[in-house]
């Protein structure tokens, strides 16, 4: 009986107790539950190339001859801590490189500012800034539309001012009707050649910046003879620059003042005081002070004097017409 009980013990003892799994050779280990990877597991892997997370240049848009802009940056790739740079500047169309500036070894993630060489003397066009990097492993930079590491800039040319147009070198004065033909008869025509009266922006009265045109255009090509219309006196020469240019003013024995402006350079062969008669030579046709470029003669007749009080022009065309039969 006891040795029956002391089996059947035995027997239920056996049934509860788990059994190892063949081979196991010991009990196993429960589930890991610390969170964080194992022993042994990889590094995480680096960017395969660097990109360019920022590239601006400040600013875009310059006037030759200011200061050259501000470029900002910042240099991005996972698992490098320090990649090499530099800034290249192309002036287009084309590729080749206008300037360099190395920034060399620059921390990835963090923004970089330098300003482009102020030596780099930008000419009027369009430019391309690009950034070159090149990660320990010689890897470059991947570029892509998100990221393309190049930005433009546009450098315009400067704003001249407009030049003023001088006022005339004495008194303004006002203008008159003409009067009956001079008494003197008819003049000789102060162009010894052919000519040519141009358009309205020709005539006497048109208008001009500032004032209105004073005198007749006659249009003749550059180193035609001027000649005087009457017998007279030279009472002025000289040069205007902004405005007659070369001149002559003839004090003439019909009692008025006749001016000659815009004469080539160096063409005057009178003087101040000299006496000269009717179709006497005094300057060459020329483009001087301020034209439009085209050679040509700007002739005025004055009333009682040129520029002095009283004094006041005249339409000389009806008179030019009348001396040269047309």
């Amino acid at each position: 009986m006891r040795l029956a009980l002391v089996a059947l013990t035995l027997l239920a003892t056996l049934a509860v107790a788990p059994t190892a799994p063949a081979g196991a050779g010991g009990a196993t280990a429960g589930p890991s539950r610390s969170g964080g990877a194992a022993f042994g597991d990889p590094l995480p892997i680096p960017d395969a190339r660097p990109i360019a997370s920022r590239l601006t240049v400040t600013p875009r848009r310059l006037t030759a001859g200011d200061p050259t802009p501000v470029v900002r940056l910042r240099v991005r790739q996972r698992g490098v801590v320090r990649v090499r740079a530099r800034i290249v500047v192309v002036r287009l169309p084309g590729s080749r490189p206008v300037a360099r500036k190395s920034l060399g070894r620059v921390r990835t993630g963090r923004s970089v500012t330098v300003r482009l060489p102020a030596t780099l003397k930008l000419r009027t066009g369009r430019y391309v800034v690009r950034l070159h990097v090149k990660d320990p492993r010689g890897r470059t930079l991947r570029r892509s539309g998100a990221h393309p590491g190049r930005a433009r800039i546009v450098v315009r040319r400067p704003k001249v001012a407009p030049v003023p147009t001088p006022a005339p070198p004495a008194l303004p004065a006002p203008l008159v009707a003409n009067p009956a033909p001079s008494p003197g008869g008819p003049g000789v025509f102060p162009v010894a050649g052919a000519f040519d009266f141009g358009g309205a922006d020709a005539r006497f009265g048109a208008g001009r910046p500032g004032h209105i045109h004073q005198g007749q255009d006659i249009l003749a090509a550059a180193g035609t003879p001027v000649v005087a219309p009457y017998a007279g006196t030279v009472s002025s020469t000289s040069f205007q620059s902004g405005g007659a240019g070369e001149y002559v003013v003839l004090d003439a024995a019909d009692g008025r003042d006749y001016f000659f402006a815009h004469c080539l350079r160096h063409s005057t062969v009178v003087v101040p005081g000299a006496a000269v008669n009717a179709g006497q030579a005094l300057c060459q046709v020329g483009a001087t002070g301020a034209t439009s470029g085209a050679p040509h003669l700007h002739f005025e007749i004055w009333q009682v004097g040129w520029r002095v009080p009283g004094g006041a022009p005249i339409d000389p065309l009806p008179e030019l017409r009348a001396w040269v039969g047309r």
